[in-house]
């Protein structure tokens, strides 16, 4: 399957799941939700069967950043990072099932506040907190998942340093897939386009979750996400500080923005943008 098929077929999950998750019979929503660990399966196949893999994030996003692209983006990285930290199989699987579900709880919230193009009043932002918690008693209501993955789902927005929602948890108190989700939540939706504002740059939302660590994020995810997220995909061609046009050659897996390229003045020739003290200096500015 073709990964604009792939795409195609994990939207189309989400969305089933989404729109049933308060109308459906219970045989109706038992079925969607048995269709998205299918689907899911078969994305968690495709990153477990590539040892190289870097996430590059804008290989699966769509046009629109509605709520069911954004649930794709995040479950693409956090099947990545599950997959970094040597997650199994099946706990791969959940992981991917609790991303996929991490924002069913906004079907909730008034569509004016989820879809508003400015900034949130006090009120408005108060109802979206709302969410996680919503999430888990819709999926505990149905009683369709794994208690693993309501947990995931529940903490999403908690922070390491206790000044998360809902409940205020701190550090490894807080669930490993909601720690994981946090992480891959924050980055997409950092790099997707908004009504209120335009999308940060690869790099920037980098250097975020990485200001964030000890704060908002567990050290050791955003470890494993620096490991597998791709700012500068491999033959992409970049602006360097100094100048020069460069293209991107091999990642390196412990710093993702420093990675290996040769100058278009001389192909011949790669830089370890990372190890060069000649090229310490110098910085990825964009892509061409």
């Amino acid at each position: 399957m073709s990964t604009i098929q792939q795409k195609k077929e994990v939207l189309d999950s989400i969305k089933e799941i989404y729109d049933l998750s308060n109308k459906a019979t219970e045989a109706l929503y038992a079925g969607s939700i048995s269709h998205a660990n299918d689907v899911v399966g078969k994305l968690v196949d495709t990153i477990v069967e590539n040892p190289n893999m870097y996430v590059d994030i804008n290989s699966f996003r769509l046009y629109d950043d509605c709520t069911y692209n954004h649930s794709l983006g995040v479950t693409v990285i956090s099947i990545a990072i599950g997959k970094t930290i040597g997650l199994s199989r099946d706990m791969l699987s959940q992981l991917a099932l609790c991303a996929l579900l991490h924002d069913i709880g906004k079907m909730q919230v008034p569509i004016e506040i989820i879809s508003k193009p400015g900034k949130l009043t006090n009120e408005e932002f108060f109802e979206i907190k709302k969410h996680p918690k919503m999430g888990q008693d819709i999926l505990k209501e149905k009683g369709l998942v794994p208690k693993v993955v309501i947990d995931g789902i529940v903490t999403h927005h908690e922070k390491v340093d206790g000044t998360g929602y809902p409940y205020g948890l701190k550090g490894k108190k807080i669930p490993l897939f909601g720690r994981i989700v946090a992480c891959a939540d924050v980055y997409d939706a950092l790099t997707s386009t908004r009504p209120y504002r335009t999308p940060a740059t690869p790099t920037e939302a980098i250097e975020y979750i990485m200001g964030g660590v000890g704060h908002q994020f567990d050290q050791d995810i955003v470890k494993a996400f620096l490991k597998c997220i791709s700012p500068f995909p491999i033959g992409s061609c970049v602006n360097l500080s100094n100048g020069d046009t460069a293209v991107i050659v091999e990642q390196n897996p412990h710093c993702p923005m420093r990675p290996k390229i040769f100058r278009m003045e001389n192909p011949s020739e790669v830089i370890d943008l990372f190890n060069d003290n000649l090229y310490f200096d110098v910085v990825i500015k964009s892509l061409c």
